[in-house]
């Protein structure tokens, strides 16, 4: 696929999630506000990038019933998942090492613009790999991981929205835990995909049609 069409569908999803998520939005703000003022902190200055932060935010709580950091996919071990609550428990050891957040929602006041510039460019660095597509099938697997979380960086949710962007028809994701190929499933259920997974061997196949 084109690299045009690719960003059509980016941000067409990014307008679509805006125009669903507006009041969740909006409530965002209450409590994002209040966290910065209690911890000395500001908010990236990139609106875009800030409301994409907020709409994943609002996803991530209909799929999950849990506020997850927008970086990572819900786990099975509900200690975890209470950790990747955002503002997470991560975060004060990230801005310490790095001056934002792992998703460069919150960072320290004194940072500059070219500061934020380098975080978000370290971030879609981490992010945008590229995906080892082989036919119509997507392996998710042996990808970095984050040192101090122990998780995938980018994991197969974060892979399997980068692949909606690039695949067209029918396409499989191969992922290792059984979680994964449910959390692909939870956001296929919203945003009306037909999936299915079964697992095979030691690994689960997910298969997404699109129309």
């Amino acid at each position: 696929m084109g690299k045009w069409k690719a960003n059509f569908r980016m941000y067409k999803d990014f307008f679509a999630g805006y125009i669903k998520y507006r009041e969740k939005i909006k409530d965002a703000d209450k409590w994002i506000t209040k966290y910065t003022k209690a911890k000395g902190l500001v908010v990236n200055p990139d609106k875009m990038y800030l409301t994409n932060l907020k709409i994943w935010l609002a996803e991530n709580e209909d799929m999950y019933g849990q506020r997850i950091c927008p970086c990572f996919e819900k786990t099975d071990d509900k200690q975890t998942d209470r950790q990747l609550v955002c503002p997470c428990t991560y975060a004060a050891h990230d801005i310490e090492q790095h001056g934002t957040c792992h998703c460069n929602l919150f960072g320290k006041a004194e940072l500059t613009q070219e500061d934020w510039k380098k975080q978000s460019q370290r971030i879609m660095k981490e992010y945008r790999i590229p995906l080892n597509i082989q036919g119509n099938t997507i392996d998710t697997r042996n990808v970095p991981i984050d040192e101090y979380r122990q998780m995938d960086v980018p994991d197969p949710v974060h892979q399997f929205k980068q692949a909606l962007n690039q695949m067209d028809g029918t396409f499989d994701m191969i992922v290792e835990r059984e979680q994964s190929a449910k959390n692909i499933m939870a956001y296929c259920t919203l945003k009306k995909l037909n999936a299915s997974y079964e697992q095979q061997e030691d690994v689960y196949r997910v298969t997404i049609k699109q129309s």
